[in-house]
């Protein structure tokens, strides 16, 4: 596997219509890598707290309409 140099250096090489191919992959890519991350933080109940915390403040009225 490339070094993050050679990736770099690669990227530095090309054409506009290819750097935006690559960014809009990139951005896809990261976008998934996020939503799989955070899927798997509300199945093992790291969100559960904040959720209890955002009902209770709902509950006691601390919420407004956006």
């Amino acid at each position: 596997m490339s070094t993050v140099q050679d990736i770099e250096s690669a990227i530095a090489q090309l054409d506009d219509q290819s750097l935006g191919q690559l960014s809009g992959w990139f951005e896809d890519y990261l976008a998934e890598k996020w939503e799989n991350r955070f899927a798997a933080d509300v199945q093992a109940g790291k969100l559960d707290k904040l959720g209890e915390a955002a009902d209770r403040a709902f509950e006691q009225g601390k919420c407004r309409p956006l």
